[in-house]
Order: structure tokens, then sequence, then C-alpha cells
């Protein structure tokens, strides 16, 4: 899949649970993704949302994918900056192979907020 065929399923497929890329970059090491969150309005980074983004990144790469950086910057529906969070490759690589749980990648993902 080419790089915009790959932005533009992201995209699509964040739309619908109101996540709105803005910016989405490959790094050498991953990506690095800017996104408007409907429900950011709230104050903070909606913790919801951060699953559904990693998800769609695993969904779109496949089971053999074995993970990359993404760096995420989260945006309210104005612009204004609500926060960042991170995923770093070995993660995704870890909880691919069930090394860790889904709560665990949860948890060390939330406490990069």
């Amino acid at each position: 899949m080419s790089d915009e065929d790959f932005a533009w399923q992201l995209e699509s497929r964040l739309t619908s649970h109101g996540v709105y890329v803005t910016e989405l970059d490959e790094m050498d090491d991953g990506y690095d993704l800017t996104y408007e969150s409907i429900a950011a309005d709230e104050g903070a980074v909606p913790h919801r949302e951060i699953g559904r983004v990693v998800n769609v990144f695993l969904d779109l790469h496949g089971d053999d994918w074995r993970g990359a950086r993404i760096e995420a910057t989260v945006l309210d529906l104005e612009g204004e900056r609500k926060g960042t969070w991170h995923v770093e490759a070995s993660w995704l690589g870890e909880l691919t192979d069930d090394e860790i749980s889904e709560e665990e990648f949860s948890a060390r993902v939330l406490d990069t907020i």
C-alpha cells in the first residue's frame, strides 16, 4: 500500500469516530500524527480515541506488522492543542506476540499523555 493510500484509509476510518486527521508524516522510525477530536472539547486527550487510532494502524498494517513508533498530537475542533501521546514500536511488537496484555499496553500508552 502506498503512503497516500495508507493516509487516505487511516483518515477515512477515523473520521467515522470523530477523529479528523490533519497531518500524517512518515518518519524513519514511525509516524507523526496530528488530529482533531470532537471529544477533546472536554479539555483532555480522550483515552478511547487513542485505542481507536492504534487499532486502525494495526488493522491497516496487517497481522505480520511488528510495529512502528506513533507520535500523536491531539487538537480540539478549534485547533487548540490538548495534548500528546505516543506508542513505542516495541510495545506493538510485544502486544502482537502476546508478551503483554492489552491492559498493560494501554497503561503504557496512557502514561505517555
